[in-house]
């Protein structure tokens, strides 16, 4: 049952981080009238490693759920794209942007 219950609980916190990463992108974008506001994370880039770092986080998050065999195939094809996705993201971020 505690299992359970910390499940839900962290799908619930989870669900929340992800509306804000897109209140905090949504937010840049205003702030600069267009594709100009993301000259705030160069301005401030402590924001944007920590975003980096939520991203590499919830990348070992998802290779943990990837180790369930008991998952169906297209999810774990899912999770594996994902993680595919948000490295090759991270990558480009830090090879055009630098940390």
């Amino acid at each position: 049952m505690r299992k359970d219950g910390f499940a839900a609980v962290g799908a619930i916190v989870l669900a929340f981080l992800a509306s804000q990463h897109h209140t905090l992108h949504m937010m840049l974008f205003a702030i600069g009238l267009g594709g100009a506001g993301m000259s705030f994370m160069t301005m401030f880039p402590m924001v944007r490693r920590v975003m980096l770092l939520m991203s590499l986080a919830m990348v070992g998050l998802m290779l943990y759920q990837l180790r369930d065999s008991k998952r169906p195939i297209s999810m774990r094809i899912t999770i594996g794209m994902s993680i595919l996705v948000t490295l090759g993201l991270v990558v480009w971020s830090v090879s055009q942007l630098g940390m």
